[in-house]
């Protein structure tokens, strides 16, 4: 799935919308994919997009275990 650009506008609303039905970028638990796109977002998303800020919201939860 391509976003476009995840540090602009539209790249997020795609994401957002992407992410409306869906809890991860490929199946049912955190992935590589959902890795490079959380990387490729320059930080949180605005809170109007509440879809891919919840999605960032719970991937970044995932650092703490990346630390171990």
């Amino acid at each position: 799935m391509g976003f476009g650009d995840l540090k602009s506008p539209a790249g997020l609303q795609v994401l957002n919308d992407y992410l409306a039905d869906k809890s991860y970028i490929e199946g049912y638990v955190p992935s590589q994919a959902d890795v490079a796109v959380f990387e490729a977002v320059s930080g949180p998303p605005p809170a109007d997009l509440c879809h891919a800020l919840r999605w960032y919201n719970h991937i970044k939860s995932y650092e703490k275990e990346k630390a171990r």
